[in-house]
């Protein structure tokens, strides 16, 4: 069961100092928090910048000392990058600490969440290239497949609607992408335990796959099947809408039909100015349906808008 809305959230934000994973912190920071939450800040210096200083005897000793004193900087260049986020998140209620990694990326970044035990990861979908390359594309979404917890990745918005410090001009909007599976039942109510403003709204949305038949006869035979498959999916979304406890009033639902499913949640998002999209998802290994694997992965590459994956937490 998705924990009350009430209960502190431990969150981490992983960073390389990029703009995109300082929009991840500003999105972060308007996003209506329990009270005494925690959000660890991380970064990680990549292990293929980050040498022992010996490099497995192969370097002299001017070489180490070099290596050593490049180590030394970098160390430092990001602690105080760690640092200087935690000094802008600047919420009295919210407890914040830090901490600097060593390795690969996704791993590290996957790795100290499950240390933690950590109720959601955010990332920016994106950062640098060169030097800074802790939190690529690639990384963001090995961070999505392999974390054992929700995982929030960051995109700029591109409506026009938000300044440059993402403070939202209009109540926060979100799009539920719902298909009535387990997963996208704790989707659903994950999303209702958050503790959003009463003003926030949502739009829980469900997407019929579109199957053109050009035969008029299998056409005809098929149309009681598919007349059934939406009433399964109209009280999928009741259950949304009518069933679960949300704190803001303002919840709505819309069915649509669409050859591809990604591609209507996209859609969807950008006409109805979306802030944030929340879709379910089993993980790493799953049977590929409607919302999980593929679908997930396109709308978190494409999307407008901020996503948000939401798996149950393992144990």
């Amino acid at each position: 069961m998705v924990n009350d809305r009430n209960r502190p959230m431990k969150l981490l934000l992983a960073t390389d100092g990029s703009e995109c994973a300082r929009r991840a912190l500003d999105f972060l920071r308007v996003l209506p928090l329990s009270s005494g939450s925690e959000l660890m800040i991380v970064t990680v210096v990549d292990r293929e910048l980050y040498g022992d200083g010996n490099e497995g005897g192969s370097l002299d000793e001017e070489h180490r000392e070099t290596r050593l004193r490049i180590n030394e900087m970098l160390a430092s260049d990001a602690a105080k990058l760690v640092e200087q986020e935690a000094g802008r998140f600047g919420d009295p209620d919210q407890r914040c600490s830090t901490r600097v990694l060593y390795g690969q990326p996704a791993e590290e970044i996957v790795k100290v969440a499950e240390e933690l035990d950590i109720d959601l990861i955010v990332m920016g979908n994106h950062g640098l290239g060169g030097v800074k390359r802790f939190l690529l594309g690639s990384t963001s979404d090995q961070v999505m497949q392999h974390a054992a917890c929700p995982v929030l990745i960051v995109r700029p918005d591109l409506t026009g609607d938000t300044d440059d410090s993402m403070r939202f001009e209009h109540p926060l909007h979100i799009l539920l992408a719902f298909d009535d599976s387990r997963y996208a039942r704790h989707a659903a109510e994950y999303c209702a335990s958050l503790p959003m403003d009463e003003q926030t709204r949502v739009t829980a949305l469900s997407v019929l796959p579109l199957v053109k038949l050009y035969r008029q006869d299998v056409s005809q035979q098929l149309e009681w099947m598919w007349k059934e498959k939406r009433k399964v999916a109209e009280a999928g979304l009741a259950w949304v809408t009518e069933s679960l406890e949300w704190k803001t009033m303002h919840i709505s639902s819309q069915l649509r039909e669409h050859p591809d499913v990604s591609e209507a949640i996209i859609d969807a998002a950008d006409e109805l100015d979306i802030d944030m999209i929340v879709v379910g998802d089993k993980g790493t290994g799953a049977i590929r349906r409607f919302l999980l694997g593929s679908v997930t992965r396109r709308v978190a590459h494409h999307a407008p808008c901020s996503v948000l994956v939401v798996r149950k937490k393992s144990g």
